[in-house]
């Protein structure tokens, strides 16, 4: 079957698709203060988890620790980092559901053309899903490679511990630098080549109304490089955009409120500064504008994948409309 797809097409529907004039800065904005609200109440409830890991921290800076064994001091650091647990657990459970929210809202648009609504529903409970089983893509991806890394790392510290000498150390470290380096640009193309695959599952499974994950791969088949290149000159083009805003409000926003900072002596000092309204104001905004630039970027990056699953050579959205005026 004839479909329209393109590289032109997928690399301009996020500028075409319905309601481009208001669906984009809509659902930007409306990212921006869901996550920045979510972050604000995240920290306040977490507030005296956070300070009891900065006592431990001070407790350990002022203690005759042996700092010469890294084992036992990543050991006792992590130890300390255990009271954030169930709030980190809670932050990724909150932020999983306003992802599926945003993601659903952004590619009803672009597959549905419906305008910007958020809502939780059936949509959103099967984009939480695909979010699952993307993450556990990633994990399969980078898991090992990167615990392999981390392994690789305390080695190194051991190794900068020990009485070698500086010619030793750098001929043990080297191979374990080079080799993780070399892991990780074996792996990248690799999920790369997997992510461009499957990326249509997320419109895919707004279009069928179903968990749809590995049978993205036969929307994406003949497709790799117009899915691929669309992304890249997309992302790259946002990173920049949004890199020059995030510049801009740290020089004229965060930068003269950061100086305070620099003369607390305690815990409880910095806690009461950065629960003041003269931080926090700033922070938000802050928070805001660089929120609002991610909001974009999810939006528009998503644009050249949900163009293939619309464009489904099984039966696209266009011929499913065509096909409903004879019903």
């Amino acid at each position: 079957m004839q479909t329209q797809f393109s590289f032109e097409g997928a690399l301009s529907n996020a500028f075409r698709a319905a309601h481009v004039r208001s669906f984009p800065w809509l659902f930007a904005a409306a990212y921006a203060i869901a996550f920045t609200l979510f972050g604000f109440l995240i920290a306040f409830l977490a507030k005296d988890a956070f300070l009891a890991v900065a006592d431990g921290f001070e407790r350990l800076t002022a203690s005759d620790f042996d700092e010469s064994d890294p084992r036992a001091m990543l050991g006792l650091m992590f130890g300390m980092l255990a009271p954030l647990i169930p709030w980190g657990i809670t932050a990724s459970l909150g932020s999983w559901a306003i992802w599926a929210m945003f993601e659903s809202a952004s590619q009803r648009r672009y597959v549905r053309d419906e305008r910007f609504s958020l809502r939780f529903g059936a949509d959103e409970l099967r984009m939480m899903a695909v979010g699952f089983f993307w993450s556990l893509f990633y994990i399969v991806c980078f898991g090992l490679p990167g615990l392999m890394v981390f392994n690789g790392m305390v080695g190194m510290l051991d190794i900068a511990a020990s009485d070698l000498t500086e010619n030793e150390v750098a001929r043990r470290i080297l191979p374990v630098v080079f080799g993780s380096m070399g892991l990780i640009l074996l792996i990248l193309p690799v999920y790369v080549f997997f992510a461009t695959r499957l990326a249509p599952c997320f419109a895919m499974t707004i279009k069928d109304r179903r968990i749809v994950f590995f049978d993205a791969w036969n929307v994406s088949r003949g497709r790799f490089w117009p899915i691929l290149g669309a992304f890249v000159i997309l992302s790259i083009g946002g990173s920049v955009v949004a890199s020059i805003v995030s510049q801009v409000l740290q020089v004229g926003i965060m930068m003269p409120f950061m100086g305070g900072i620099d003369d607390v002596e305690s815990a409880d000092d910095l806690f009461r500064i950065i629960l003041s309204p003269t931080f926090l104001v700033p922070v938000a905004v802050y928070a805001l504008g660089r929120l609002f630039m991610s909001g974009l970027l999810q939006h528009f990056t998503g644009a050249p994948a949900a163009f293939a699953a619309r464009h489904d050579p099984r039966g696209g959205v266009d011929d499913a409309a065509r096909m409903a005026v004879f019903d």
